[in-house]
């Protein structure tokens, strides 16, 4: 039998991130460029260098540095996952080829609820496209723009990187929500003052919407409690369910299902408006079927339902 490498309890996405880290230097820097917290960056580096039984990368006040370790690590990091890239981008090259196909990413909210649907609308009109949908984390769906693998995204996009052309779509606001019998339970709405005592569990896509509340909040010389955060949607509505705290949803998911069972209340005083769209690469050159099924998202209804 032949020889297969084995590298137990190496994840490629930790790999990926201390590359970035190890060449930016800085734990903030590495998290702007992947589209991740601080914390998430923090936490891959922690569990690589747990698997390995290495400390790779050594803070002072300035800057990160990588060990003796770290330096050996990197140069072959780089060299296997550059390799790995240039035979994947090959693949899909020809795959592309042979036959009309859009990729599109997008978070799971939207993956399950928005696009199926459109999608569904759009291949009975066009039989001849293959349109793939990416059901990704909000962190994973503009690296899957980055490394070629989506050709769009559609998501809630507050960021002003140049590198991304975005289209508005649709607008859906968030609110609060409490589990039936939480003392916030019978409130219609809440101002920032009453913010300041309610801790908060998010999803970790929801932060951009939390970091504006908690702004209010320092602008009245008040402080957000900090907030308990989870990756997947379905881990916090379970919580929810579970009663084990206050949560913020879009307007549109808080009347569904078995959420709608539980309270919603307004919060006074701050923007909670999320604007949801298209995003592209700027320097992409979307071919024919990119750009039709760009034109039929955007004659689409993807308004939230509420």
């Amino acid at each position: 039998m032949p020889h297969v490498p084995v590298t137990a309890g190496l994840e490629l996405i930790e790999l990926q991130t201390f590359i970035v880290v190890a060449k930016a230097r800085s734990f903030s820097a590495a998290a702007q460029q992947l589209h991740v917290t601080q914390p998430t960056i923090t936490g891959r580096i922690h569990r690589l260098e747990a698997s390995l039984g290495a400390q790779l990368l050594r803070r002072t006040t300035r800057k990160v540095e990588t060990t003796e370790e770290g330096e050996r690590l990197l140069e072959e990091a780089v060299k296997t996952l550059e390799g790995l890239s240039r035979l994947v981008d090959g693949f899909r090259k020809n795959a592309r080829s042979g036959r009309q196909r859009v990729v599109v990413a997008a978070t799971p909210t939207i993956a399950a609820l928005r696009l199926p649907p459109i999608i569904q609308a759009y291949a009975e009109r066009y039989p001849d496209v293959e349109v793939e949908l990416l059901d990704l984390q909000y962190m994973n769906v503009l690296a899957a723009i980055d490394d070629g693998r989506a050709d769009l995204a559609v998501l809630a996009y507050e960021g002003t990187d140049k590198r991304y052309r975005f289209t508005p779509l649709w607008h859906d606001d968030m609110v609060l929500v409490a589990p039936k019998g939480h003392a916030l339970a019978r409130r219609k709405s809440v101002n920032t003052k009453d913010m300041s005592s309610i801790a908060l569990m998010v999803v970790d896509q929801y932060q951009g919407v939390r970091a504006r509340i908690a702004a209010a909040l320092q602008a009245q010389g008040l402080a957000l409690p900090a907030s308990k955060v989870v990756g997947n949607l379905n881990t916090l509505l379970g919580m929810l369910d579970a009663g084990m705290g206050v949560t913020l949803l879009p307007r549109s998911v808080s009347s569904r299902g078995s959420v709608a069972k539980h309270a919603r209340i307004e919060i006074e005083g701050v923007d909670m408006t999320r604007t949801f769209g298209i995003a592209t690469a700027r320097s992409a050159n979307p071919g024919a079927s990119v750009q039709s099924f760009i034109r039929f998202l955007r004659q689409s209804d993807l308004h939230p339902q509420v």
